[in-house]
């Protein structure tokens, strides 16, 4: 299933709705669980808390198959001129997972690490796809850094790594956008990467969340990012140091995971700076396209 949040009108005085993908139609996720009750009732509701649904993705997945099986999902009404928000507009937290390629470990000049590098960036850089990343004035060259994200559903602690996907609510895409040249003068101090990584805009994240059952394997999918249609990172998730399992695992035995939570899980090599103008395209198959535009601060309006 490939959930998502959208407002209706295009007007951001509108609530953020959630929603399913369905061969190219946004579907809402009330309407989806309203006739599959009816036609089967199994105890669905829609909670008001978008946390809380995470939770039951796979229940709704369930009931859409059951839908599109008895051939009454594509007689439902689609919404018509949405607007997409990001499938978690403000998650309740992004954990970063540093230097977990070892390309990219190189092409920074550092050793490969030999346990996950986890930093925070904050909820509030969250952007949806087609938002404009906004260059800072003063703060040096700004890159890219695409990435699969992990989304938690399930709350858990001190998980072994055979369980640690069953708190996986689903996959999406992020946009790790770095102020480079400050996250160098913070390591040079010592410091934490937490600024570099949270101005304003600086995290897209999209197009849509898929849910496990459509990607058995998060460890193969080949990940592209693309500034302007030149293709500047492509890699699998194979190459990842560290498994997502092996990273619920770890971070788990340090706090509990908790739904809503979002953990990039690394960048491979070929990150670069952004500039006006451009178009930064993150990309796997099996997910989409999460695409920004990229301005300056002076263009905001």
């Amino acid at each position: 299933m490939k959930f998502v949040c959208y407002r209706e009108f295009d007007d951001p005085q509108e609530p953020i709705l959630p929603g399913v993908l369905h061969q190219g139609r946004t579907l809402p996720l009330t309407r989806v669980v309203a006739v599959a009750e009816a036609m089967a009732p199994k105890g669905l509701s829609v909670p008001d808390d978008l946390f809380a649904v995470l939770a039951k993705l796979a229940g709704y997945g369930r009931a859409l198959r059951d839908l599109e099986k008895a051939r009454i999902l594509d007689k439902l009404w689609p919404e018509a001129g949405v607007t997409f928000a990001a499938p978690l507009p403000r998650p309740h937290r992004i954990l970063g997972i540093g230097r977990n390629y070892a390309e990219h470990a190189k092409e920074m000049g550092n050793d490969v690490p030999s346990e996950p590098i986890v930093f925070q960036k904050a909820s509030t850089s969250v952007i949806a796809p087609g938002q404009p990343i906004v260059l800072p004035p003063n703060v040096g060259n700004v890159d890219f850094e695409g990435e699969l994200a992990v989304v938690i559903g399930v709350a858990g602690k001190n998980v072994t790594e055979a369980e640690a996907l069953s708190l996986v609510a689903g996959y999406t895409l992020i946009n790790d956008v770095t102020a480079r040249d400050e996250q160098k003068r913070a390591i040079a101090k010592s410091l934490p990467w937490f600024l570099s990584k949270s101005y304003d805009t600086f995290g897209p994240l999209g197009p849509c969340l898929v849910t496990p059952d459509e990607i058995p394997d998060p460890q193969n999918l080949t990940l592209t990012l693309s500034v302007n249609d030149e293709i500047k990172q492509q890699a699998n998730t194979s190459e990842m140091l560290f498994t997502i399992p092996a990273l619920i695992a770890y971070l788990s035995r340090h706090f509990a995971l908790a739904p809503g939570d979002v953990i990039a899980t690394g960048t491979p090599s070929g990150i670069a700076p952004l500039r006006s103008g451009d178009i930064v395209e993150v990309r796997i198959a099996e997910i989409g396209t999460l695409t920004n535009p990229v301005i300056g601060e002076d263009e905001v309006f």
